[in-house]
């Protein structure tokens, strides 16, 4: 099924994979992967995460290029809080 089918369908429909991405910014190897239509979401870690600024930036890039993705963050509270600095400290 092409992307524009599936960007198309109601998020409710689609079946997919969420992966996640090596880095603070998106390389060219990112850019090719997150255009596979399999791909329904991409998941934060510490690893992507320098500042709000930067995260903020992040998520325009992945957006331009896919405005339909899910984006999470494994982010449980208490002591695995990925993004802290510039966020609301979450109790466990």
């Amino acid at each position: 099924m092409s992307q524009s089918l599936v960007s198309q369908m109601p998020v409710g429909q689609r079946v997919g994979v969420i992966a996640d991405i090596p880095a603070t910014e998106l390389t060219d190897e990112d850019r090719r992967f997150i255009a596979q239509p399999e791909l329904s979401g991409l998941i934060f870690f510490a690893r992507n995460y320098q500042s709000p600024q930067q995260l903020a930036k992040l998520c325009a890039d992945i957006r331009a290029e896919r405005p339909d993705l899910l984006l999470c963050v494994d982010q449980e509270g208490g002591r695995v809080q990925r993004f802290r600095e510039g966020y609301t400290r979450l109790p466990p």
